[in-house]
């Protein structure tokens, strides 16, 4: 194995084998894994007897023998029983071993790409993370699936390899024959010929199927970037149904469909080579041990039953040492599988720390104090930003669009890492509203108390006539898709209503009543004011209005420049 491959299975090894074996589930797991083993050693010994048994049988049959024939078909039922039923309970107890692992790493993984917000640093920052949905849902399953099918596979081949080896070269014999005048005796001969044959054999499925991972990974991605692009349509309709912009969104489809198509006929031009080689190898593979063991059943040094025995064992040698060949395109998706899942990973862990310090202090007052904040890539938007947030005063930001006014308040969120300075917020609860408020699946009910809300219901009903949506305490328990359901505006409203119950010592509304009209919006203000008396709001906006609602407005300047505090 060369370096490269050596440090692709270190990868493997340690960052998404070992975690699951090394961890609270390893005895549940070593446990099934131990039985699945036992249960394939088994198997392999029931074809020992299968094998001896072809011998019995055949030799009957030539001896017309039928006593002895029909007690070996008794004999056939029992073993048969028997395989089946460690087939079956092998399957049972991979599948939950499948089920285990997966669960585990699905929660590990998620775990990992929600620590510490990555999913939205990896999102700013774009770097391998397309469709991390399908890594998660998708390439697990798979990584998973085909690592156990195939280590499993290729014990129980070595199982099997070790145990018809021995049989195999028995039955063999010595061939000999001259070369030169010079007498050549080669003992075992039929296991020398298997061996040779499946490595040649493997060599040629491994040079024609390299491309395969290569392909299959594309594969994995573009229909990915398919299925997205129909789940935004999705998300997106009424936008596009105002644009009417059917025929681009077509387009987009087609292209990446395309895409897609064109992948997988090269899939299927490499794999129809592979296929070709695959039936070529199999053709010969029944016909060749037969030419290499009849010269001694016409020599009568072997009779029919011991050819067919003969037969049988080559076959299961051959199989065992035809793994690769027979697992190669399986082997080239899960390459393809297992690359994406450590290149998730990797982005992950990828994330250092930038010189932008977020943190708590003892004190009620946000303390911004920035050289710079830049964008992820590097550019300078904002530098010098010297602020501190009072407790009870209220604050507007504002400035030209694309100024950095949501960035600065993602700063203080602590989502924006891009940048040098330091952030120190109170230890007391915050509260952050974006223009597109957030809508959870579920019950209307669920969306109000999204995230955490321990509010009784009487409350509920209360903030709902508070924000004007009197006309929904009727429908809190419907499951909807409330995204689609309500109109922006409406959505702003409920975001109001979540900090209504949440009641956040400092709450930040970034445009958050920007699709209500003004008067509708110094309601919903007056209400803030007055449900939470000691909510400090910081408010990111255009609107000449919002000043008297404020005691203090922060207007940006212009990129790279400080920032100028007016009092309102």
């Amino acid at each position: 194995m060369n370096p490269s491959r050596f440090a692709f299975m270190r990868q493997v090894w340690t960052q998404l084998i070992r975690p699951y074996w090394t961890s609270q589930e390893r005895w549940i797991a070593l446990g099934l894994l131990g039985a699945n083993m036992l249960l394939s050693g088994l198997f392999v010994y029931l074809s020992i007897r299968l094998n001896y048994w072809t011998n019995d049988v055949y030799t009957s049959l030539q001896e017309l023998n039928g006593n002895a024939f029909f007690s070996l078909l008794g004999v056939f039922a029992l073993l048969a029983f028997l395989s089946i039923m460690i087939f079956i309970t092998k399957f049972y107890l991979l599948q939950i071993l499948e089920i285990r692992w997966r669960q585990w790493m699905t929660h590990h993984l998620l775990d990992s790409w929600i620590h510490n917000r990555r999913y939205y640093a990896m999102q700013l920052k774009g770097i391998g993370t397309d469709n991390p949905d399908q890594r998660i849902a998708e390439d697990i399953h798979q990584f998973i699936d085909k690592s156990l099918s195939l280590t499993l596979g290729f014990f129980q081949q070595i199982c099997t390899l070790v145990a018809f080896l021995g049989v195999l070269w028995v039955l063999s014999g010595v061939l000999t024959f001259t070369l030169g005048g010079v007498t050549v005796s080669i003992p075992g001969y039929l296991c020398w010929a298997a061996f040779f044959y499946a490595v040649g054999g493997s060599f040629m499925s491994y040079y024609l199927g390299r491309p395969l991972v290569r392909l299959n990974y594309e594969h994995e991605k573009r229909e990915a970037d398919f299925r997205y692009s129909l789940v935004r349509f999705r998300d997106n309709m009424e936008g596009v149904a105002l644009y009417q912009g059917e025929a681009q969104e077509k387009s987009i489809f087609t292209l990446r469909f395309n895409c897609v198509v064109k992948n997988f006929h090269d899939i299927i031009k490499r794999s129809l080579v592979i296929h070709t080689w695959n039936s070529f190898y199999g053709q010969v593979n029944s016909i060749f041990p037969l030419l290499l063991a009849t010269p001694r059943l016409f020599a009568k040094e072997l009779s029919f039953g011991g050819l067919m025995q003969t037969l049988s064992a080559f076959n299961h040698v051959s199989h065992a040492l035809s793994f690769i060949v027979d697992n190669y395109p399986s082997m080239a998706s899960w390459r393809a599988t297992t690359n994406r899942l450590l290149e998730f990973k990797h982005s992950m862990d990828d994330l250092s720390p930038t010189p932008l310090i977020h943190g708590t202090h003892g004190q009620e007052e946000i303390r911004v104090s920035c050289e710079t904040i830049s964008l992820p890539h590097g550019a300078t938007l904002s530098e010098n930003i010297q602020l501190v947030f009072k407790k009870k005063e209220n604050t507007l930001i504002t400035g030209f669009t694309g100024i950095g006014k949501s960035t600065l308040a993602r700063v203080i969120a602590g989502l924006w890492t891009y940048g040098k300075g330091e952030v120190r917020i109170p230890s007391s609860p915050f509260l952050f509203l974006p223009q597109k408020p957030y809508m959870p699946l579920g019950s209307l009910r669920t969306v109000l108390h999204y995230p955490l809300s321990t509010a009784s219901a009487q409350e509920t009903e209360d903030v709902l006539r508070a924000v004007g949506l009197n006309a929904f305490i009727q429908r809190l328990d419907e499951v909807n898709d409330w995204a689609r359901v309500l109109s922006l505006g409406e959505q702003q409203r409920i975001a109001i209503a979540r900090a209504l119950l949440t009641k956040p010592k400092w709450l930040f509304l970034d445009e958050a009543t920007s699709a209500v009209d003004e008067a509708s919006e110094a309601q919903l203000y007056r209400t803030l004011k007055a449900y939470l008396p000691e909510t400090t709001l910081i408010s990111v906006g255009h609107r000449e209005s919002l000043r008297p609602l404020h005691d203090r407005e922060v207007r940006m300047g212009e990129a790279l420049a400080p920032l100028e505090i007016a009092v309102a």
